[in-house]
């Protein structure tokens, strides 16, 4: 890209999250729109008191301001390897930063139409980009035109059945979909696209009409955005439910060095699969 663009729109900066944060806020006042790049989700927090006076800027200013910036972040595990702080997701602290939107897509076209909506707003915006799915068979797509949009807060029916709604995002979509394979025509997966805003609507209709739900994460369990989706269904359609509300996530552990022992802990296909068993026979 700088070989193309040239080094004033494309560089390297110094190895500070607060300083890449702070003079993407600069650069974005002065009118330009920067994509800063973090270079992964857990490195981003030593930035969050000028994430915070970002994401307020329009409120404090009577909406005389505004700063669009669009930080890309690679998050969640790795194929190869596993820990603490390149391996988490943790899109639920981010959820609660007030004025930033977070997208969170499945899929090489999902997340072209959504950066290109992140770069015609005046919000700053939060890119998670899935590490498991950069360069991958799963992840790949036909390049859907320069033109090609997608709204934020619109989420996608990746299939559809009639007893049982999932709703998930990010890689944990395709692990979904593989053990939905075997439930054809039962289950519902719901692929949110993005977490800020989220579609309730979409929700809460397919809820209505399948009334179960399971919520699939790769974020810890507690705290996770799973709960604000749940406690959604359970405020505003609890009569339609056939069975408890089921959710499924990493437990509240930090995520192990060795491969086996993070796949051990992830929500796999096996273990959605159960969940899928359970509220289908309930």
């Amino acid at each position: 890209m700088q070989n193309h663009f040239g080094p004033e729109r494309v560089f390297d900066t110094s190895l500070s999250e607060e300083g890449i944060i702070g003079r993407a806020v600069g650069m974005a006042l002065a009118g330009l729109m920067p994509v800063p790049e973090i270079q992964f989700r857990k490195y981003a927090d030593p930035a969050y008191e000028q994430i915070n006076d970002l994401g307020t800027l329009r409120w404090r200013t009577a909406n005389h301001f505004a700063a669009p910036v669009v930080v890309r972040i690679p998050v969640g595990y790795g194929k190869k390897t596993g820990d603490p702080w390149h391996s988490v997701t943790a899109e639920a602290i981010y959820a609660h930063t007030l004025g930033w939107r977070i997208a969170f897509p499945s899929n090489a076209e999902d997340a072209a139409g959504l950066l290109r909506s992140a770069l015609r707003g005046d919000d700053p915006t939060f890119f998670f980009e899935h590490r498991a799915l950069l360069d991958t068979v799963e992840g790949r797509r036909p390049y859907p035109g320069d033109d090609f949009c997608l709204p934020f807060g619109k989420a996608v029916r990746r299939v559809e059945g009639e007893e049982l709604t999932i709703v998930t995002w990010g890689e944990m979509v395709h692990r979904c979909l593989e053990a939905a394979r075997d439930f054809s025509g039962r289950v519902t997966i719901l692929d949110l696209r993005t977490i800020v805003p989220w579609d309730q609507e979409s929700v809460l209709d397919s809820v209505r009409r399948t009334g179960k739900v399971l919520v699939v994460h790769e974020d810890t369990l507690t705290g996770g955005f799973a709960g604000e989706i749940i406690a959604t269904i359970a405020a505003q359609a609890f009569t339609d439910l056939d069975a408890p509300i089921e959710r499924l996530a990493t437990p509240d552990i930090p995520i192990p060095y060795n491969v086996r022992m993070m796949d051990a802990v992830l929500p796999s296909v096996s273990k959605i699969r159960l969940k899928i068993e359970y509220l289908l026979a309930y």
